[in-house]
């Protein structure tokens, strides 16, 4: 990696300087702990997540999404618990307890309800085209990473607020986001999103998903998790489901095909047509 310049070390050091940021909710942990000492004890751990009536309408949300795919529509978070495995609640509320941290209310600038349906159509699409696509042992890598790719940008929006406006502004001007980041930050949110997740000690795949979900066939290791989050991303806004202002003028990786094991681009266009409507679903059941 090309050595950061100035402007991408006053940046950082912004953000380093945010010790709220590090700090990972005590639900985290302890549905961690209650996982590991009584791993087949549902009840427990739901009456634990239901002490926090946000956090438990949003799993219940996940859980009910046409996306997500359980069979029945379920209202008890403890079905809810029991059909999704434990292993699998801990991602969810992991994912959900580290966006909410960083939460703000929403701006001029940034539609908080926005962009939690984007992460959420983001990770459920990743993690249901894992398992179509034969990359079964990654579904749990592709939630959480498709639910946190975009962290960053919560940040920039609510520590970085006159930034993030000459950033907007600046790409409206038929220049990529991306770019405009770059050029006024020097550094782009892929790069303060891995950072992040580092901070909160996630799995390293996690954090070089997020670092390459806009190239993923530049990813050193994990290509395929990030591919499946830069092709459910780019869903996004091939459907105007979800979709997002910053992803707007983004490039699509066409290595895609190759990572993914695509036959032809003419097969990978088919099989994501198919998700259209499944996203339109999804998204009008993301109420709270």
């Amino acid at each position: 990696m090309e050595p950061l310049s100035d402007k991408a070390q006053i940046t950082l050091k912004k953000i380093e300087g945010l010790k709220n940021l590090i700090s990972i909710p005590k639900i985290i942990f302890e549905v961690s702990q209650a996982i590991k000492a009584e791993p087949g004890n549902v009840k427990k751990l739901a009456r634990m997540i239901e002490k926090d009536q946000g956090l438990t309408t949003k799993v219940l949300a996940v859980a009910n999404s046409p996306l997500y795919g359980l069979q029945k529509k379920v209202s008890s978070l403890e079905f809810a618990l029991m059909l999704m495995g434990t292993e699998e609640t801990l991602r969810i509320v992991t994912a959900i307890s580290l966006s909410e941290s960083l939460k703000i209310k929403s701006t001029k600038n940034f539609e908080y309800m926005e962009y939690w349906k984007h992460s959420m159509l983001v990770g459920m699409a990743a993690r249901d085209m894992s398992i179509r696509l034969g990359f079964s042992d990654l579904f749990g890598e592709a939630f959480l990473a498709g639910m946190l790719h975009d962290v960053s940008i919560q940040v920039f929006a609510q520590y970085l607020p006159k930034e993030f406006e000459e950033i907007i502004a600046a790409s409206k001007n038929n220049k990529k986001f991306f770019d405009c980041e770059k050029e006024i930050l020097g550094v782009s949110h892929d790069y303060i999103g891995k950072l992040l997740v580092q901070k909160w000690k996630l799995p390293e795949v996690i954090s070089e998903t997020i670092e390459f979900h806009h190239i993923p066939s530049q990813a050193p290791n994990g290509k395929e998790l990030s591919a499946l989050v830069h092709l459910a991303d780019s869903m996004t806004q091939e459907f105007l489901i979800g979709n997002c202002f910053w992803d707007k003028t983004l490039s699509f990786d066409g290595n895609v095909v190759e990572i993914l094991n695509f036959k032809s681009a003419e097969e990978m266009v088919h099989f994501v047509s198919e998700y259209q409507e499944i996203f339109k679903d999804t998204a009008e059941s993301i109420v709270f």
